[in-house]
């Protein structure tokens, strides 16, 4: 696993959430999809958020056309790996097995979720222990 970049706050996490739902897009479009969900940041603000993610390595950005371009270089998956990581790390000493099961036990899932569940615990149970961490 790579090691942890430094966090990022709320409103650039919903930045992230328009680049990992769209895909690469201008400032003017990520000010646009904030706006259909809700959020009315200035187009500086959008700029400001878009430089610091970039400079914390979570983002790129693009120049080859009229505008700058900017794209998640750290996929939603990473994002919840690491944070599940730290978690694990807080709270149980490094280990996952604890926080995999106290938020399994908690959790609601529905049947196709069951389902993946339980495709993901045979996948896993076939590979060579070397390969389970």
């Amino acid at each position: 696993m790579e090691p942890s970049r430094t966090p990022v706050s709320e409103s650039e996490r919903q930045i992230l959430h328009v680049l990992w739902d769209l895909g690469p897009r201008t400032v003017r479009e990520v000010q646009e999809s904030l706006v259909d969900r809700g959020q009315s940041w200035q187009r500086s603000t959008v700029i400001t958020l878009l430089q610091r993610l970039e400079k914390k390595g979570y983002v790129s950005s693009d120049k080859d056309s009229h505008a700058f371009v900017f794209k998640a270089i750290v996929s939603r998956d990473d994002m919840v790996c690491q944070r599940l990581s730290d978690v694990a790390q807080e709270y149980c000493a490094g280990a996952s097995t604890p926080l995999l099961l106290a938020f399994a036990k908690r959790q609601k899932f529905t049947p196709d979720e069951i389902t993946q569940l339980k495709n993901l615990v045979k996948e896993l149970s076939a590979r060579p222990d070397k390969d389970q961490k």
